[in-house]
């Protein structure tokens, strides 16, 4: 069998990537992005060369929970099929004796963090954010709080009249420790108005990272890629992480998010793919190597 060949840009691309990732121009990193066959082993190689020259092989994790404290929501984004209405049979709301019950239970049994997130629910004031992060800490204090996306920040924001700022600065007095950067999905508008009619729009989720960073409350990073998006948009996405990585260094790390199509309005409608194939698995994860080095973390929250 005749080996497949590699063309020239691929080639010209992966060279520069082995040699110095940090000089990938947008046209060498969406020719990666699209890679296949002996392309894509190549990059994957380069990428786990990237990766061990950075951190090595130990490979670290804590043990957390989540609390996902309701899964009421009213925002109606089309690729969730958690959100429930109030009315639903399924629908819940945790008190917070129970919230700080799972907190207690998890810290009994190692745990050391809680990622708590919630649906946005319309009868819940914009204090409940901080009432949920003092109930943890005041039955656990050591416990850290991972708690509540740029989504929840706003609503709070918005609910009680404050700032962003202002909003986070009380959280953080309250107990939040770090924010999920979650509700980031594809960080370009005009896939998130297919995914979430423009809820939070990418402005919005870099001023709230941003802020929470200043005030040193740091935060994961997200992609939630496989479904109306294209490698582009993962490339955009990649580069608004790493600019906002190398001002304020406050990612602790980057997750992938496949798609899951699974009972998700936007794929029964029949708009979105059933999420990514293997293939764009390993490309999106040697591209974050690549693309996020040196300055970003890339490792996987495991717990």
């Amino acid at each position: 069998m005749v080996p497949e060949r590699i063309d020239t840009d691929v080639r010209q691309a992966l060279a520069t990537a082995a040699d110095d990732p940090t000089k990938l121009t947008d046209a060498e990193a969406l020719a990666l992005l699209h890679a296949d066959g002996p392309a894509l082993d190549a990059l994957t190689r380069i990428a786990d060369d990237v990766r061990k020259s950075a951190v090595g092989d130990e490979v670290t994790y804590i043990v957390t929970r989540n609390i996902n404290f309701t899964n009421v929501c009213y925002t109606g984004c089309r690729f969730c099929a958690f959100a429930q209405r109030r009315t639903d049979a399924d629908a819940y709301t945790l008190s917070l004796d129970q919230v700080a019950d799972r907190a207690q239970q998890a810290w009994e049994v190692g745990a050391v963090e809680v990622c708590m997130q919630g649906g946005i629910h319309p009868d819940l004031p914009g204090t409940a954010y901080f009432d949920i992060a003092k109930a943890v800490k005041e039955r656990v204090p050591g416990m850290h709080v991972h708690a509540f996306s740029p989504m929840e920040v706003v609503n709070g924001a918005t609910r009680t009249g404050m700032s962003i700022r202002e909003w986070l600065s009380a959280a953080k007095e309250a107990g939040l420790n770090s924010i999920p950067g979650t509700a980031a999905e594809i960080l370009d508008d005009e896939v998130r108005w297919v995914l979430t009619k423009g809820k939070l729009p990418t402005a919005t989720w870099i001023e709230v990272v941003t802020t929470a960073h200043e005030l040193g409350i740091r935060s994961s990073s997200t992609m939630m890629y496989g479904h109306v998006d294209q490698p582009r948009h993962w490339l955009g996405h990649l580069r608004t992480l790493a600019g906002i990585q190398q001002r304020t260094g406050g990612f602790t790390e980057f997750v992938t998010l496949p798609f899951i199509h699974t009972n998700a309005p936007v794929y029964l409608a029949g708009i979105a793919r059933p999420g990514p194939t293997m293939r764009d698995n390993r490309a999106v994860v040697a591209m974050a190597r690549l693309l996020l080095h040196p300055t970003s973390p890339t490792s996987r929250r495991a717990g």
